[in-house]
């Protein structure tokens, strides 16, 4: 068996075989290799996106959180203003209670009703 295989190898049409299978899966590696790259190259540019896409987006946040935080102290001095003792009178502390959802609603119809009037006026 070690001799036939011996023969084997010693054969010259084995020598051309093997460096045509070696010439071929050298090409094989380069082309996978340039694959890999681009793929590589596409997936950097899509990460570059979504960081800068996240950036943008944190920085919408920043600035909704830092509104809702000041309209939040700025709700919370006028609470303070308004239940501060000797200067509330009991009609400023029911509205503080209700909270003034009912007289923002009231404000946006009234402007919602003076828009339809100024409409029909032309």
């Amino acid at each position: 068996m070690l001799a036939g295989l011996r023969q084997f190898l010693v054969n010259p049409a084995t020598g051309l075989v093997a460096i045509a299978v070696a010439i071929s899966l050298a090409v094989a590696l380069g082309v996978v290799s340039a694959d890999w790259r681009s793929q590589a190259a596409r997936y950097e540019s899509r990460i570059a996106e979504l960081t800068q896409a996240a950036e943008k987006a944190e920085a919408g946040f920043r600035m909704e959180l830092a509104s809702c935080q000041a309209a939040g102290e700025a709700r919370q001095t006028r609470e303070v203003r308004i239940s501060a003792p000797g200067g509330t009178s009991p009609g400023a502390r029911r509205l503080l209670e209700q909270q003034p959802e009912g007289i923002d609603a009231c404000a946006r119809m009234e402007s919602a009703d003076q828009a339809v009037l100024s409409n029909l006026k032309k």
